[in-house]
């Protein structure tokens, strides 16, 4: 049985501290919200601090007693306007960039900087088998709750790491042919050439200003949506989305 807890200002005040990006690269720690989400982390096996919840959750294999509050407390600790049932908060997870760099399919994302087209990337990624990402240049926060809340339970299924330079890139992945997504380039290779590549690594770049010059100079190929050619662009998470239905679906 849970007992029902009142939060102190100074508790409130401690969570409410992870609202903001400074506080969370401070502590390296974060906050999730959701049944899902904690299931999520649970399977992640990311360490998990603390866990508030409005009511008892059951059929949750969880080492840490949640701590059932108000939902007026909720509601103050909560990021969104509505409240939800279960606030968790963890500790970020750092991944290696060993841990991709084996990895065939893998998606690279220059200075995305809309949490949601982030997390939206990620279920994506997720659903069509991508094995790693990586954010490049200047990036939204990964650890952003709305980028959380966007990826929809899968913020964990794909490792996700951040490089700074190309020659970070030429060093660690010397076998990947290079894929940009560039409108500036003429040359759109053909579907199937790109199939028959074991190893790839597809750039995307943000909607206000597309691949950056030195990422598209170090691309051995170039891969374009055919659209309509009254319709300017789609929202970066579509495309992204559409690309990888179009190379990996089958």
């Amino acid at each position: 049985m849970y007992s029902l807890n009142k939060l102190s200002n100074n508790k409130i005040k401690e969570i409410k501290k992870l609202h903001t990006k400074k506080y969370r690269d401070e502590s390296n720690i974060f906050i999730v919200e959701g049944i899902k989400a904690l299931e999520e982390l649970i399977e992640a096996n990311i360490e998990i601090i603390e866990v508030f919840v409005t009511k008892e959750i059951k059929n949750i294999n969880i080492k840490n007693v949640p701590t059932i509050i108000t939902e007026n407390d909720m509601k103050k600790i909560s990021t969104t306007a509505s409240v939800c049932e279960v606030l968790t908060i963890a500790k970020k997870k750092n991944i290696e960039i060993k841990e991709i760099t084996k990895k065939n399919k893998l998606i690279l994302l220059d200075s995305v900087s809309d949490p949601g087209n982030l997390g939206t990337i990620i279920r994506s990624a997720a659903a069509f088998g991508i094995e790693g990402i990586i954010l490049f240049g200047n990036c939204v926060e990964l650890y952003s709750p709305k980028v959380i809340r966007s990826s929809a339970g899968n913020f964990f299924k794909i490792p996700i790491i951040s490089i700074n330079t190309v020659d970070e890139i030429k060093k660690y992945f010397p076998n990947h042919s290079i894929i940009s997504t560039a409108l500036s380039k003429q040359i759109n290779t053909n579907i199937k050439e790109i199939l028959k590549l074991e190893k790839t690594i597809i750039m995307f770049g943000s909607e206000a200003n597309g691949l950056s010059e030195q990422l598209i100079k170090i691309s051995n190929k170039n891969f374009l949506l055919n659209m309509k050619k009254n319709v300017e662009s789609l929202n970066l998470s579509v495309s992204v989305s559409i690309i990888l239905y179009e190379l990996f679906s089958n």
